[in-house]
């Protein structure tokens, strides 16, 4: 046997496991079940990297659905202007959008989902006003 292959401090051979099996007359070894590996609780480091992952997945997820959310939010505001610029509205039904307008109460500062429902439902208002 060359050199290599044995272990001085033990004078046994360091053969794999297959070959090892294979001279004792047992089947070689079976790769473990890749499904019973996969279902296994993971390591708290590898939970950690996970939930890691999954949380900037979603945080950049929350990001596009706001990106997208404002988008249209504003362009609903601007189809407002822009109908409001091209006719000529009636007194009254622009006293009435006015007043839809300024009984909106938002704090921007801090940053609330009911403030962005308020601005929503005001200009729904308004478009519907435009509408009739």
């Amino acid at each position: 046997m060359p050199p290599a292959m044995k272990n001085p401090s033990k004078g046994t051979s360091k053969k794999p496991a297959a070959a090892k099996a294979a001279a004792a007359g047992k089947p070689p070894a079976v790769p473990r079940n890749i499904a019973a590996v996969l279902g296994r609780k993971p390591s708290r480091k590898a939970a950690r990297e996970m939930l890691l992952l999954e949380t900037r997945r979603l945080r950049a997820m929350f990001s596009e659905i706001a990106e997208r959310y404002v988008a249209n939010t504003e362009g609903e505001i601007a189809s407002v202007i822009a109908a409001i610029e091209a006719r000529t509205l009636p007194a009254e039904k622009i006293e009435g959008m006015l007043k839809a307008v300024r009984a909106l109460t938002v704090k921007p500062q801090k940053g609330r989902r009911k403030d962005l429902s308020r601005i929503e439902n005001t200009v729904e208002t308004l478009l519907k006003a435009l509408e009739e």
